[in-house]
């Protein structure tokens, strides 16, 4: 799942494995390496994809499907923000 979701937040972002591992100080290789899950990035090179991507670490490693932390308890307004987010993101493109 984690390989994945980190292939395709690269591809989005249309970053070749090489950039990626330069943003990480991380060889081509280790990023992968990622991919495949035949290895795991530490905590902190978490963050840092977490950070580059713009997405939570909850979403990073597949524990939900949301890209965003929105810890709203009221449901309407979360979901008007992630309407507001998805219009934001086919704006972009």
């Amino acid at each position: 799942m984690f390989g994945d979701r980190l292939r395709e937040l690269r591809e989005e972002k249309q970053l070749t494995q090489e950039e990626l591992g330069k943003l990480l100080n991380i060889s081509r290789q280790a990023v992968s390496g990622y991919e495949a899950e035949g290895n795991e990035p530490n905590l902190q090179n978490l963050v840092k994809l977490a950070d580059i991507f713009n997405v939570s670490l909850d979403y990073l490693l597949g524990r939900t499907k949301e890209r965003f932390n929105l810890n709203l308890k009221n449901k309407k307004d979360k979901d008007l923000i992630m309407d507001i987010i998805k219009v934001l993101e086919n704006h972009k493109k």
